[in-house]
């Protein structure tokens, strides 16, 4: 035995837990609840953990002995049970991956053997893409929306959410930060709103979920926090909702759009457009579909891709570029396609 493998055996022997993987989950997750994390990601996170790793025979593995081979076998065979993508199969790999990062930072082994690991995705079921029309709303369907937004406030003025919905086609902002925009954000002088909290999900004393308002923007980045211009349209919005909320008597600290039960949370936002979009006789659309829907726009009239991040909030093009789909009518599109290549009919028959 060479001197270097002696080190490893006595530095195993002397300083290596036998603690398993399931003892150790609960102390990972813990780590990354303190790192400010996502609750959204914490509870996809327990979901993998449910189904792929808990009451598994790997599960219950000493963590100095878990061989690149064990994870590997563990991998391949989580595979043939649970068909998935590559997307899945890195979200899920990603725990196993991070605990044994965790375990070597912590001393308990010296090295990870994921280091080692090698697996091939070759089978691994294909992502589903969607196509441009069931990611963006077209001209047609914006039309039907906004008749059915317009009898909506008919007979129902006091529904503030239907304006939340106006002004996301305007803002192109998160669905999230809508519902956190408060009247103090508001610059009338410049004409301009300050973007720089929004509604995320917190884990209650309960041990469930709950929306809570943040002083920040998704992921903390500082792109995030930004100053959107405002014409005399969104400000118009703007005014009639503080006029509904003092009418209804709704009021929740400063909150742009309330009801009678205080803020409005995305949820409801949410419903309304689902709502709306069944009474307009169009596909159910999200409001994230809106917010592709306002970068499309703003491409296919000119606007440069650095602008359109900078308004989107996004810290890099390439994550504005996943924004810009087609969002014209297969009719309208055919047409502009003729109409680009009838230079090219110069041939006579």
């Amino acid at each position: 035995m060479s001197e270097s493998a002696l080190y490893d055996k006595l530095y195993e022997y002397y300083f290596c837990t036998t603690k398993a993987l399931n003892a150790l989950y609960p102390e990972w997750l813990e780590k990354r609840k303190n790192k400010n994390i996502s609750s959204r990601t914490i509870v996809k996170s327990n979901e993998h953990w449910r189904k792929y790793y808990l009451n598994t025979k790997f599960c219950r593995y000493s963590i100095a002995k878990i061989s690149s081979t064990d994870i590997e076998n563990f991998l391949y065979s989580c595979m043939k049970k649970y068909p998935m993508s590559c997307k899945t199969l890195n979200n899920m790999r990603f725990i196993l991956k991070d605990m044994l990062k965790f375990s070597c930072r912590k001393g308990s082994i010296k090295d990870s053997p994921y280091n080692d690991v090698e697996i091939k995705t070759s089978s691994c079921i294909p992502e589903l893409h969607k196509n441009d029309s069931s990611r963006v709303y077209n001209q047609n369907e914006i039309e039907k929306l906004f008749r059915a937004i317009t009898y909506e406030l008919s007979d129902y003025p006091e529904n503030t959410d239907s304006y939340a919905i106006l002004i996301l086609f305007k803002l192109g902002l998160r669905i999230g930060e809508v519902s956190a925009l408060k009247f103090s954000d508001i610059d009338y002088t410049n004409k301009e709103i300050h973007i720089h909290r929004m509604e995320t999900l917190d884990t209650g004393a309960d041990g469930k979920q709950h929306p809570v308002v943040v002083n920040h923007t998704k992921k903390r980045s500082p792109y995030g926090d930004r100053y959107i211009p405002l014409s005399n349209y969104e400000i118009e919005i703007f005014e009639k909702v503080k006029s509904i909320n003092i009418d209804y008597g709704y009021k929740d600290d400063d909150f742009v759009f309330c009801d009678s039960d205080g803020r409005t949370k995305i949820r409801e936002i949410d419903n309304r457009i689902r709502k709306l979009c069944n009474k307009a006789g169009i596909d159910v659309k999200s409001a994230h579909d809106i917010r592709r829907t306002v970068a499309s726009e703003m491409h296919k009239n000119g606007i440069l891709l650095e602008m359109i991040r900078q308004y989107l909030g996004h810290s890099t093009i390439e994550t504005t570029i996943g924004y810009i789909y087609n969002n014209n009518t297969k009719e309208e599109t055919s047409r502009l396609i003729r109409n680009a290549l009838s230079n090219l009919n110069k041939a006579t028959f």
